[in-house]
């Protein structure tokens, strides 16, 4: 207290002083705030960032700590990711960049083929497929993109971090014949759990196709299967009849891979996929589904454990 009282005393001090608290009030305590609404809004009861225990109230807590990682916020952006990988050694993974633009009005439409995926850069559920351009409305494309410039993703969900990333419209090659990804899912580096998801068959152009999910430990044991509600109905039974799944040849080499791109975070969900027999990495999420997802219990104690949260950094 004394030592506030006399900062306050120097007109330069003051100022500075009056900032920070300004900023601390303004964005601290409004995205926790936040974060604790959500949550509470979500599953029920009161979420304890004080001591976090379970996989969902830790990955609630990281939303707050990954809104001031620098790594974090660079390989969280599907162009930063290209960076982050030139840094990490591992460019032979990433996806051919056709053009970045910072805004809908500079993308070079003549310039590019007649099938890419376009991804809206700091944000999920914004990919655009385009697997036939002469074909498309390139004005609907263009009323599409314009509200994903428009909205700033990560705001609803609590997810702080991704306002510190430029918002940016990718565009990348379009990559045949994936049918799942593979999300490997790292605590403090080490990988713990794997969700595989399969994809449908019919052409989607927005976001994505997902319509089952498996999560599996490390050896395709089935621990949890969900989907999309307009998916599994009759052939729900199919699934749920699974006890194991075949992870790919190139597991072994993703879990590789993972290890060397999760090292510094806490938690990281490292997303691959295969197109014609040759692994890509798709992006690094932080803050799988907001930390909003439904798991089992058992999941969620086991997970949680495994996550040591960086404390010293609260």
């Amino acid at each position: 207290m004394e030592f506030k009282s006399k900062v306050k005393e120097i007109p330069y001090a003051r100022s500075l002083y009056q900032k920070i608290n300004q900023f601390y009030y303004k964005y601290i305590l409004e995205d926790k705030r936040h974060v604790q609404q959500l949550f509470k809004k979500t599953f029920g009861y009161e979420l304890n960032l004080d001591e976090p225990r379970t996989f969902t109230e830790k990955i609630n807590y990281l939303k707050l700590y990954y809104a001031n990682d620098e790594q974090a916020i660079l390989a969280g952006d599907k162009i930063g990711l290209h960076d982050f990988l030139k840094k990490k050694q591992v460019v032979d993974l990433t996806v051919p960049i056709l053009a970045v633009a910072n805004s809908v009005k500079e993308i070079r439409w003549e310039k590019l083929p007649n099938q890419f995926v376009i991804k809206k850069s700091n944000a999920s559920r914004m990919n655009l497929i385009v697997k036939n351009f002469t074909k498309m409305s390139l004005k609907e494309i263009k009323k599409i993109l314009i509200k994903w410039e428009k909205q700033p993703f990560g705001l609803t969900t609590a997810e702080p971090h991704y306002r510190k990333m430029p918002s940016r419209f990718i565009i990348e090659e379009y990559l045949p014949n994936i049918d799942r990804d593979w999300k490997i899912f790292f605590c403090n580096g080490e990988p713990c759990m794997v969700e595989a998801y399969l994809w449908d068959e019919q052409e989607k152009m927005i976001g994505h196709r997902k319509t089952v999910y498996i999560t599996t430990d490390l050896q395709g044991k089935v621990l949890q299967i969900d989907a999309d509600e307009e998916s599994l109905t009759e052939s729900n039974s199919e699934y749920e009849a699974l006890r194991y799944i075949d992870l790919p040849v190139q597991f072994d080499q993703m879990i590789e891979y993972g290890r060397i791109l999760a090292a510094e975070f806490p938690f990281v969900r490292v997303d691959f996929f295969i197109s014609d027999d040759r692994l890509f990495l798709g992006e690094l999420t932080f803050t799988p589904a907001a930390g909003l997802d439904n798991y089992s219990e058992e999941i969620e104690r086991w997970l949680g454990k495994k996550i040591r949260l960086p404390h010293e950094k609260k």
